[in-house]
């Protein structure tokens, strides 16, 4: 599989309109986030970021779209044990392959976690120095599965040259507004250098940046749109609450 064998290569995928399955971001939005999208999807720890990329796909899942979701430091059981804790159980759509697990082990990370025993639910990249060709192959190919994603990207830029980063980026937006679908990069704050980072973001379709918000308690905060491509929202920030099952939107979000 080559960066090339993308599904109509030359055609533009079509573009719509997707609540996540999150009630009340319809009305916040205006019908909701782009498909056939990226998103840089951030926030200090705690701040509940992968949450929403991760309830995004499990609402995706249940209404048939397929999905990989990457890892590369953090094991499948690892994300499956966050996701319990909101109640979605995934094992019979990892078990007819609607949803695929994908470890992707740079040569820093492959004496850890070749030590450790193996988990059948996950896939296994094994990258080489210097090249994140491997991660843009798979890629593709889930792409043309009609495959929405989400990419775990911190470890990634601590291994590999700023150049490979940013390509590899381009390359998932690229692919994103040929073949269609919505794909979360995912990347905690303040840990990366602050250009790079914004460079990331110049490239992305939309950037949601997650924050505890003043005056709310741990589990309630904010997310910043910061952008938001082909789209006009009603407001730039929006609420949210965690609850049991998840992340809960308030449709009286203030107006950024």
């Amino acid at each position: 599989m080559t960066r090339s064998q993308l599904t109509n290569p030359h055609a533009r995928a079509e573009q719509g309109l997707s609540d996540f399955g999150l009630p009340g971001v319809a009305y916040i939005l205006g019908g909701g986030f782009p498909t056939s999208s990226v998103y840089l999807v951030s926030g200090e720890p705690g701040t509940f970021y992968a949450t929403f990329a991760q309830q995004a796909l499990v609402n995706a899942v249940k209404k048939k779209t397929k999905v990989v979701y990457y890892t590369s430091e953090s094991s499948s059981e690892d994300t499956l044990q966050d996701m319990q804790t909101y109640g979605w159980n995934i094992e019979d759509y990892i078990d007819d392959g609607s949803w695929m697990f994908t470890r992707v082990i740079p040569p820093q990370l492959e004496s850890i976690i070749k030590s450790t025993p193996v988990d059948p639910r996950e896939q296994q990249i094994d990258l080489p120095l210097n090249s994140l060709r491997l991660l843009e192959e798979d890629f593709v190919e889930r792409l043309n599965e009609g495959r929405w994603s989400a990419l775990n990207l911190s470890y990634l830029i601590k291994s590999y040259p700023e150049t490979e980063i940013t390509d590899l980026v381009m390359f998932w937006v690229n692919g994103a507004h040929k073949v269609g679908g919505v794909h979360f990069i995912l990347l905690p704050k303040g840990i990366h250098e602050e250009a790079l980072v914004n460079y990331i973001k110049s490239l992305v379709d939309g950037v949601l940046s997650f924050k505890f918000a003043q005056g709310f308690g741990q589990a309630e905060g904010e997310i910043e749109i910061e952008k938001l491509r082909r789209v006009i929202p009603k407001v730039k920030t929006i609420r949210h609450a965690v609850q049991d099952d998840g992340l809960a939107i308030e449709t009286t979000a203030r107006v950024g």
